[in-house]
Protein backbone atom coordinates (compact mmCIF):
# COMPACT_ATOMS: atom_id res chain seq x y z
CA UNK A 1 0.00 0.00 0.00
CA UNK A 2 1.24 3.25 -0.90
CA UNK A 3 -0.20 6.56 0.74
CA UNK A 4 -1.66 9.50 -1.09
CA UNK A 5 1.01 11.86 0.33
CA UNK A 6 3.84 9.45 -0.63
CA UNK A 7 2.17 9.59 -4.01
CA UNK A 8 2.50 13.26 -3.93
CA UNK A 9 5.79 13.19 -2.93
CA UNK A 10 6.78 10.96 -5.88
CA UNK A 11 4.84 13.31 -8.58
CA UNK A 12 6.43 16.46 -6.99
CA UNK A 13 10.27 14.49 -7.43
CA UNK A 14 9.97 13.63 -10.96
CA UNK A 15 8.84 17.33 -11.55
CA UNK A 16 10.98 19.21 -9.81
CA UNK A 17 13.75 17.09 -11.82
CA UNK A 18 12.16 17.76 -14.99
CA UNK A 19 12.07 21.72 -13.71
CA UNK A 20 15.96 22.09 -13.40
CA UNK A 21 16.02 21.97 -16.74
CA UNK A 22 13.95 25.32 -17.40
CA UNK A 23 14.24 29.39 -16.14
CA UNK A 24 10.95 29.26 -15.14
CA UNK A 25 9.22 26.64 -13.04
CA UNK A 26 5.47 25.06 -13.24
CA UNK A 27 5.78 24.84 -9.46
CA UNK A 28 4.59 28.77 -9.35
CA UNK A 29 0.59 28.77 -8.40
CA UNK A 30 -0.11 31.08 -5.61
CA UNK A 31 -3.69 30.53 -5.56
CA UNK A 32 -3.92 27.37 -4.65
CA UNK A 33 -1.72 24.26 -3.46
CA UNK A 34 0.08 22.44 -5.45
CA UNK A 35 -0.12 19.28 -3.24
CA UNK A 36 -3.74 20.01 -4.14
CA UNK A 37 -3.75 19.86 -7.64
CA UNK A 38 -1.70 17.09 -7.96
CA UNK A 39 -4.33 15.17 -5.54
CA UNK A 40 -7.02 16.36 -7.23
CA UNK A 41 -5.18 14.68 -10.38
CA UNK A 42 -4.78 11.42 -8.94
CA UNK A 43 -7.80 9.99 -9.19
CA UNK A 44 -7.87 10.60 -12.80
CA UNK A 45 -3.87 9.19 -13.29
CA UNK A 46 -5.28 6.28 -11.52
CA UNK A 47 -8.57 5.81 -13.98
CA UNK A 48 -6.29 6.59 -16.85
CA UNK A 49 -3.67 3.45 -15.59
CA UNK A 50 -6.29 1.33 -15.13
CA UNK A 51 -8.03 1.67 -18.58
CA UNK A 52 -4.87 1.48 -20.50
CA UNK A 53 -2.86 -1.03 -18.82
CA UNK A 54 -2.06 -3.92 -20.80
CA UNK A 55 -1.45 -8.09 -20.18
CA UNK A 56 2.27 -6.93 -18.85
CA UNK A 57 1.55 -3.89 -17.01
CA UNK A 58 0.16 -5.37 -13.88
CA UNK A 59 -2.54 -4.70 -11.27
CA UNK A 60 -3.71 -1.23 -9.72
CA UNK A 61 -5.62 -0.49 -6.54
CA UNK A 62 -6.64 -4.26 -5.89
CA UNK A 63 -9.47 -4.54 -2.83
CA UNK A 64 -11.11 -8.00 -1.66
CA UNK A 65 -15.05 -8.88 -1.69
CA UNK A 66 -15.01 -11.47 1.75
CA UNK A 67 -17.94 -13.94 1.85
CA UNK A 68 -19.77 -11.51 4.41
CA UNK A 69 -19.19 -7.81 1.96
CA UNK A 70 -19.43 -10.46 -1.08
CA UNK A 71 -22.91 -11.73 0.10
CA UNK A 72 -24.57 -14.28 -2.74
CA UNK A 73 -28.06 -12.90 -3.23
CA UNK A 74 -30.06 -16.54 -4.07
CA UNK A 75 -31.86 -16.16 -7.43
CA UNK A 76 -34.08 -19.30 -6.31
CA UNK A 77 -32.94 -21.51 -10.06
CA UNK A 78 -29.05 -22.24 -8.92
CA UNK A 79 -27.82 -18.72 -10.23
CA UNK A 80 -27.22 -15.63 -7.75
CA UNK A 81 -25.47 -12.50 -7.22
CA UNK A 82 -23.23 -10.15 -6.06
CA UNK A 83 -24.07 -6.43 -5.63
CA UNK A 84 -20.75 -4.64 -6.38
CA UNK A 85 -18.93 -1.82 -4.40
CA UNK A 86 -19.61 1.84 -5.70
CA UNK A 87 -15.85 1.72 -6.15
CA UNK A 88 -15.74 -1.42 -8.35
CA UNK A 89 -13.75 -0.71 -11.60
CA UNK A 90 -12.56 -4.51 -13.27
CA UNK A 91 -12.44 -7.95 -12.09
CA UNK A 92 -9.58 -9.67 -11.27
CA UNK A 93 -10.48 -12.98 -9.76
CA UNK A 94 -13.89 -14.50 -8.43
CA UNK A 95 -14.07 -17.80 -7.31
CA UNK A 96 -17.11 -19.37 -5.15
CA UNK A 97 -16.11 -22.52 -2.98
CA UNK A 98 -18.50 -24.73 -5.60
CA UNK A 99 -16.46 -23.82 -8.70
CA UNK A 100 -13.75 -25.77 -9.86
CA UNK A 101 -12.19 -23.15 -11.56
CA UNK A 102 -12.28 -19.06 -11.49
CA UNK A 103 -13.64 -16.42 -13.53
CA UNK A 104 -11.54 -13.79 -14.44
CA UNK A 105 -13.62 -11.28 -16.32
CA UNK A 106 -17.17 -10.27 -16.77
CA UNK A 107 -19.02 -10.82 -19.57
CA UNK A 108 -20.92 -7.71 -21.03
CA UNK A 109 -25.20 -8.46 -20.40
CA UNK A 110 -25.53 -8.24 -24.41
CA UNK A 111 -23.14 -10.78 -25.53
CA UNK A 112 -23.59 -14.43 -26.70
CA UNK A 113 -21.72 -15.96 -23.71
CA UNK A 114 -24.54 -14.31 -21.54
CA UNK A 115 -27.23 -15.16 -23.95
CA UNK A 116 -26.51 -18.44 -23.00
CA UNK A 117 -26.36 -18.55 -19.41
CA UNK A 118 -30.41 -17.48 -19.59
CA UNK A 119 -31.16 -20.57 -21.48
CA UNK A 120 -30.72 -23.81 -18.51
CA UNK A 121 -29.96 -26.26 -21.59
CA UNK A 122 -26.38 -24.04 -22.29
CA UNK A 123 -25.74 -22.86 -18.93
CA UNK A 124 -22.38 -23.12 -17.43
CA UNK A 125 -21.75 -25.78 -14.88
CA UNK A 126 -18.92 -25.42 -11.77
CA UNK A 127 -16.30 -26.90 -14.03
CA UNK A 128 -16.51 -23.62 -16.08
CA UNK A 129 -18.62 -21.26 -14.64
CA UNK A 130 -19.39 -17.88 -15.59
CA UNK A 131 -19.55 -14.23 -14.71
CA UNK A 132 -22.23 -11.56 -16.54
CA UNK A 133 -22.58 -7.61 -15.76
CA UNK A 134 -26.24 -7.52 -14.22
CA UNK A 135 -28.09 -4.52 -12.35
CA UNK A 136 -30.18 -4.97 -8.99
CA UNK A 137 -33.77 -3.77 -8.84
CA UNK A 138 -32.57 -0.66 -6.85
CA UNK A 139 -30.35 0.11 -9.97
CA UNK A 140 -26.86 -1.06 -8.76
CA UNK A 141 -24.42 -2.58 -10.42
CA UNK A 142 -23.94 -6.59 -10.16
CA UNK A 143 -22.25 -9.95 -11.22
CA UNK A 144 -24.45 -12.58 -11.86
CA UNK A 145 -22.54 -16.25 -11.62
CA UNK A 146 -23.55 -19.09 -13.23
CA UNK A 147 -23.61 -21.06 -10.85
CA UNK A 148 -24.69 -20.17 -7.74
CA UNK A 149 -26.05 -23.01 -5.74
CA UNK A 150 -28.11 -22.46 -2.67
CA UNK A 151 -25.58 -22.21 0.03
CA UNK A 152 -22.56 -21.36 -2.29
CA UNK A 153 -19.97 -18.86 -0.64
CA UNK A 154 -17.26 -16.46 -2.05
CA UNK A 155 -14.19 -18.11 -1.30
CA UNK A 156 -12.08 -15.48 -3.34
CA UNK A 157 -13.20 -11.98 -4.89
CA UNK A 158 -10.59 -9.30 -6.14
CA UNK A 159 -11.32 -6.57 -8.01
CA UNK A 160 -9.48 -3.16 -9.01
CA UNK A 161 -11.25 -0.04 -7.40
CA UNK A 162 -11.72 3.25 -7.96
CA UNK A 163 -8.79 5.56 -6.26
CA UNK A 164 -9.97 7.12 -3.05
CA UNK A 165 -7.21 9.84 -1.56
CA UNK A 166 -8.23 8.39 2.11
CA UNK A 167 -6.76 5.08 1.20
CA UNK A 168 -3.93 5.61 -1.42
CA UNK A 169 -3.10 2.83 -3.57
CA UNK A 170 -4.07 -0.56 -2.43
CA UNK A 171 -1.88 -3.69 -3.30
CA UNK A 172 -0.24 -2.19 -6.69
CA UNK A 173 2.70 -2.92 -8.66
CA UNK A 174 5.95 -1.20 -8.64
CA UNK A 175 5.70 -0.51 -12.67
CA UNK A 176 2.02 0.68 -11.86
CA UNK A 177 2.71 3.12 -9.11
CA UNK A 178 5.57 4.55 -11.54
CA UNK A 179 2.93 4.79 -14.58
CA UNK A 180 0.33 6.75 -12.18
CA UNK A 181 2.83 8.83 -10.89
CA UNK A 182 4.02 10.21 -14.39
CA UNK A 183 0.14 10.01 -15.62
CA UNK A 184 -0.81 12.65 -12.71
CA UNK A 185 2.94 14.41 -13.21
CA UNK A 186 1.50 14.67 -17.35
CA UNK A 187 -1.77 16.10 -16.02
CA UNK A 188 -0.28 18.80 -13.87
CA UNK A 189 1.87 19.62 -17.17
CA UNK A 190 -1.12 19.88 -18.66
CA UNK A 191 -2.85 21.99 -16.70
CA UNK A 192 0.03 25.08 -16.89
CA UNK A 193 -0.05 24.00 -20.65
CA UNK A 194 2.92 22.67 -21.16
CA UNK A 195 2.01 20.31 -23.69
CA UNK A 196 5.65 18.61 -24.62
CA UNK A 197 6.52 17.80 -21.24
CA UNK A 198 3.11 16.52 -20.67
CA UNK A 199 3.11 14.16 -24.02
CA UNK A 200 6.15 12.97 -22.93
CA UNK A 201 5.11 11.92 -19.41
CA UNK A 202 2.32 10.45 -20.61
CA UNK A 203 3.86 8.62 -23.25
CA UNK A 204 6.51 6.89 -20.59
CA UNK A 205 3.36 6.45 -18.38
CA UNK A 206 1.77 4.25 -21.37
CA UNK A 207 4.70 2.37 -22.04
CA UNK A 208 5.03 1.41 -18.26
CA UNK A 209 1.11 0.21 -18.54
CA UNK A 210 2.21 -2.15 -21.23
CA UNK A 211 5.33 -3.05 -19.98
CA UNK A 212 7.63 -2.03 -22.84
CA UNK A 213 9.77 -0.21 -20.84
CA UNK A 214 13.69 -1.01 -20.51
Amino acid sequence: MITTANLIKKVRCIINETEEDYEISVISDKVRSFDDIIKELLSQAVALVQQNKGAKGGFVNVKILTSTTGLILDNGDGTGYITLPDDFVELLYCKLNVWKRPCTIIYSSSSPQAARQYNKATRAGILKPVCVEGVTTAGNKSVELFPAPAGAKVEKFLYEAMFNVNDGLNRCDKNMIDAVVYACASLVYNMFERYDAANSFMSYAMALCNGTTR
